[in-house]
């Protein structure tokens, strides 16, 4: 019996082996880009426009920055000086703007878009903005992105 009962165990260890290999190989991480990289590749750009006086627009090289990094990591990359309050921008750069205007944030990444009612688009560079549903600590960064940094009064 011994030996029905080992050969029976050893063929449920081999079973269940398969089945976990099976499920961890087809779960691999994998980027949409196809990639496996948890950073930028060696080329990768993004636009990053300030609405000052006038606009001064940055091509910020994000080879190697984290793809999960977001607006702060960029500012920071890039030597922005910034004020942040919580989780608001209150001045970027030189803009600084006084209430009851406020610093708006546009982009061109879709995941970020602002799907409310009242979502708003920019045109910037040849290319339609959204304003941003997440503020700058939450923005996605992606490869070829356009962030613009602009104002808004209430």
């Amino acid at each position: 019996m011994k030996t029905f009962a080992s050969k029976r165990a050893a063929a449920l260890l081999l079973l269940i082996t398969i089945a976990a290999a099976a499920v961890f190989g087809l779960t691999a991480c994998t980027d949409p880009d196809g990639s496996d990289s948890d950073v930028f590749a060696q080329g990768a750009a993004m636009t990053l426009a300030i609405a000052e006086d006038p606009v001064r627009e940055i091509t910020v090289d994000i080879s190697g920055l984290d793809k999960d990094s977001n607006l702060i990591d960029v500012l920071e990359k890039c030597g922005v000086s910034y004020e942040l309050d919580g989780t608001f921008l209150n001045a970027v750069g030189t803009l600084a703007p006084q209430a009851p205007t406020y610093i708006y944030l546009y982009t061109s990444v879709e995941a970020d878009k602002d799907v409310s009612q009242y979502g708003t688009t920019t045109e910037y560079g040849g290319k339609t903005l959204y304003n941003s549903g997440k503020g700058a600590l939450d923005m996605t960064i992606e490869d070829g992105c356009t962030i613009y940094i602009g104002t808004i009064t209430y």
